[in-house]
């Protein structure tokens, strides 16, 4: 039997959620890095809306959005555990969540891509908005990319 993955959108106030987002963050984005998210990290993303997927209630896909403007929309911290990469659904959270962008009305997603996952954001039709730069805190190179809904 194949366990199909749902489909979810919560806040922090879904604390079983956000603590499964904290800790799939951290393995994939932060850890290998050696910094992990800090508590002020998370006061700032208290007002964040979240995307995920579970397969089994676990949560293997993630990301985070805020408000940037009344147009655009900030896209952050996008993470999928390792052993269900490459499997498309980063892609088919992506897809789903711009139905929820379009149904609040931003006309644009922004977001830093990490080098590493630079070739992704253009296949889900990204576009680089400049030069790249890079994180002094994470010690990583971003691209600014930029979709339009």
């Amino acid at each position: 039997m194949t366990i199909e993955p749902v489909f979810q959108k919560f806040l922090t106030t879904n604390k079983q959620l956000y603590q499964q987002n904290i800790d799939l963050r951290n393995a994939v984005l932060r850890g290998p890095l050696g910094k992990l998210i800090t508590p002020e990290e998370m006061m700032i993303e208290q007002n964040n809306q979240f995307y995920g997927i579970t397969v089994a209630d676990v949560l293997v896909a993630t990301f985070s959005t805020y408000q940037k403007d009344a147009e655009t929309l900030r896209l952050v911290s996008f993470a999928v555990d390792t052993s269900y990469q490459h499997q498309g659904l980063g892609s088919r959270l992506f897809r789903w969540a711009l139905v929820d962008f379009k149904k609040q009305g931003y006309q644009r997603v922004s977001l830093l891509a990490r080098a590493s996952a630079h070739e992704f954001y253009l296949k889900q039709g990204f576009k680089d908005m400049g030069n790249s730069t890079t994180n002094q805190y994470l010690g990583v190179v971003d691209f600014d990319m930029q979709y339009m809904i």
